[in-house]
């Protein structure tokens, strides 16, 4: 079914409200814009995926904050990348491990840059992840 554009924005106000105390506006949903993007994926095959596209020509580098959990494991980290067009470089700091749940790669495909991921394991492991990119 079709969502109406009244049924959009009373969907929006409902999520947003501003707390008069300490000036901020509060959202109980995650915001995602041209340049900002909150996403997940569990997988269940050590088979390397694109967790996460962006169109090459617009935006130069990207930031993403990672954290994965596969039972009582975690692990989390921060990749920085930049392309040139064709060549993506990228780096990962900051990462906090109990086990090493994935390995992390980019590369461009066609018009994107994707952000490839290989789980270590064939159990249940939940990927999410919060993007910030910057315009080409």
């Amino acid at each position: 079914m079709a969502k109406t554009n009244a049924f959009k924005i009373a969907e929006l106000i409902r999520g947003i409200t501003f707390d008069t105390t300490n000036d901020v506006i509060v959202t109980t949903k995650h915001i995602n814009s041209k340049s900002k993007k909150v996403g997940d994926a569990t997988k269940t095959s050590t088979a390397q995926f694109a967790l996460d596209t962006f169109a090459h020509a617009s935006f130069r580098a990207a930031r993403y904050i990672i954290a994965m959990k596969e039972g009582t494991n975690f692990h989390s980290t921060e990749i920085m990348l930049v392309h040139d067009g064709s060549v993506v470089t990228l780096t990962a700091y900051g990462t906090l491990k109990d086990t090493n749940l994935a390995t992390i790669d980019a590369d461009i495909s066609g018009d994107d840059v994707r952000l490839l991921v290989t789980p270590a394991s064939t159990n249940s492991t939940v990927i999410k992840f919060d993007r910030t990119l910057v315009d080409a």
